[in-house]
C-alpha cells in the first residue's frame, strides 16, 4: 500500500515536473518570438533612416510677378460645401485614438451639424466607409512619429508604411512628402504647430505638398502658414476638428473647411481644394457648448458672397457683417483693416506678394480666405525647389556602411577576447 502511495506520489511530481517543463519552454518560445519580431521592427525602422536620400533646397523665394492669380475666380456663391476630412474612427483593434467613433456614429454625427461630407482619416488606414457615393473621397492619416510630423493624404490609393518615428531632419520630411505624392492626390501637412513638427524654418525650404490644416482643433497654425506663403509655396489652406470623440460637443463642428463646388463629386471637390476654391472657418465659443446649441451655431456660420479682383483692386463681401475685415500680407503683416463693413476693398501693391483676408467676428470667430497670388508665366506655381542630392546622398550612406563595418569589427573582436577567456 505505501508502495503504491509513494508511486502515485511520483507519477504526480513527474507530471506536474513535465508541465513545468512544457511551461517553461512554451515561454521561453514566445519569449524568443516578440525578441524576434521586436527586432525585426526595430530593424525596419532603422532601414527607414537609412533609405532617407539627402536633398538640395533653394530656400525662400518670394512670389512676383505682373499677373494676379484669384482662386476664387470661378466662386459661385451659391455652391459652398462645408466638409471636414479629419476624424479618427475605431481601428487597429482599439489601439489608436477614436476607439469610441463607429463609422455610422461619425456620419450621423456631421450630418445633424449640417456637413456636407466627412472624410475619416484613420491612422495608416483607408475607411472603405461610404465608398459606395460618389462624393467618398480615400483619407488616411499617415505617420506615427513621436513629435507629430503628419500628414493628411486626400483622395489616396494605398497606404505608405515608411515613416521616421524619431528624429526628423528636413530632407526625410521632404522624403516622405515626396513619397506621399506617389499615391495621393493631395499632400495636406497636418497641424503643423503640434509639438513642433513642422517648425517655421522647415517651411521655408519644404515644398511638394498641396495644403497645410493651418486651422485644427488642437492648434492654430496661420503663422506656419503664413511663413510657406511667403517663401513662395503655393499652398492652400485646410480646416479639419480632428475628433477623436465625436460624441463629444467640444471636439466638432469647430474649425473645419468651405468648398467652393458645383457637385459633392470626388473629382470636382478635389479640383476646388488644388486650385484653392475653398475657405477656412475657426468658430467660437470653442468649448462648452451643449450639441444642440453646436446645432444652432453651425446654421450662423459666415458665407463668402464675393471675393473679386478688377484690375489690382481686390473686393470682397460675406454675410453676415464682421467686426473687422484684415487684408494681411508677406510675412503676415496687416496691410489694412476695415471695421463693421460686410464690405471692402484692397488695392494691392507692386510690393504686395500675396494678400489673403480674415473676417473677424465679435465672438472671436475668423473665416480666413484663401491668397491672392503674384505669378509669372501661364499659372502660379510654387517657387520652392527641393532635389535629391545624389553625392551627397551617395556619402552618407558610404558613411553608414563604415559605421555598420565599425560596429562589426568591434563586436567579433570581443566575442574573440570572450572565447580566450
Amino acid at each position: 500500500m505505501h508502495s503504491e502511495i509513494r508511486k502515485r506520489e511520483k507519477n504526480k511530481f513527474a507530471t506536474f515536473d513535465m508541465c513545468n517543463q512544457v511551461m517553461r519552454k512554451t515561454v521561453k518560445y514566445i519569449g524568443k518570438t516578440l525578441l524576434y519580431m521586436f527586432l525585426i521592427l526595430m530593424g525596419m525602422l532603422v532601414m527607414f533612416y537609412l533609405m532617407a536620400p539627402v536633398y538640395d533646397f533653394s530656400g525662400p523665394v518670394a512670389f512676383h510677378g505682373s499677373k494676379l492669380y484669384n482662386p476664387y475666380q470661378n466662386m459661385n456663391p451659391e455652391n459652398w460645401h462645408r466638409y471636414n476630412f479629419q476624424v479618427q474612427s475605431e481601428a487597429w483593434g482599439g489601439i489608436t485614438s477614436g476607439r469610441g467613433n463607429s463609422n455610422e456614429m461619425i456620419d450621423s454625427v456631421y450630418q445633424m451639424l449640417g456637413f456636407d461630407h466627412v472624410s475619416t482619416s484613420d491612422y495608416q488606414k483607408i475607411n472603405h466607409f461610404g465608398s459606395d457615393r460618389p462624393s467618398y473621397i480615400p483619407t488616411y492619416e499617415h505617420g506615427y512619429s513621436l513629435f507629430k510630423v503628419h500628414q493628411v493624404c486626400i483622395g489616396a490609393s494605398r497606404i505608405l508604411w515608411i515613416d521616421l518615428i524619431l528624429f526628423q531632419t528636413i530632407s526625410m520630411k521632404q522624403w516622405i512628402i515626396d513619397l506621399l505624392n506617389k499615391d495621393c492626390e493631395i499632400v495636406a501637412l497636418a497641424h503643423p504647430n503640434l509639438r513642433g513638427g513642422y517648425p517655421p524654418d522647415d517651411l521655408k525650404k519644404l515644398t511638394h505638398y498641396q495644403l497645410m490644416e493651418a486651422l485644427n482643433r488642437a492648434t492654430i497654425s496661420v503663422k506656419h502658414w503664413d511663413t510657406a506663403l511667403s517663401s513662395g509655396q503655393l499652398v492652400w489652406l485646410l480646416g479639419d476638428d480632428d475628433a477623436h470623440d465625436v460624441l463629444n460637443s467640444d471636439e466638432v463642428g469647430r474649425t473645419f473647411t468651405v468648398i467652393n463646388s458645383p457637385t459633392l463629386n470626388r473629382e470636382d471637390i478635389i479640383h476646388s481644394l488644388k486650385t484653392g476654391n475653398a475657405y477656412g472657418a475657426d468658430l467660437f465659443p470653442k468649448t462648452g457648448l451643449t450639441f444642440s446649441e453646436r446645432v444652432e451655431r453651425l446654421r450662423h456660420v459666415p458665407v463668402v458672397k464675393k471675393v473679386e479682383l478688377s484690375g489690382d483692386t481686390l473686393k470682397v463681401a460675406i454675410v453676415p457683417k464682421p467686426m473687422t475685415i484684415n487684408f494681411i500680407g508677406q510675412n503676415g503683416k496687416l496691410r489694412n483693416a476695415v471695421q463693421n463693413s460686410a464690405t471692402a476693398s484692397y488695392v494691392i501693391k507692386r510690393k504686395d506678394n500675396y494678400i489673403r483676408v480674415e473676417f473677424v467676428y465679435p465672438d472671436g470667430s475668423v473665416i480666413y480666405l484663401n491668397p491672392i497670388i503674384r505669378y509669372e508665366g501661364d499659372r502660379p506655381v510654387s517657387l520652392l525647389k527641393a532635389e535629391v542630392n545624389e553625392t551627397a546622398t551617395l556619402n552618407l550612406r558610404i558613411v553608414y556602411f563604415l559605421i555598420f563595418l565599425t560596429f562589426m569589427y568591434l563586436f567579433a573582436r570581443k566575442n574573440r577576447k570572450l572565447k580566450r577567456n
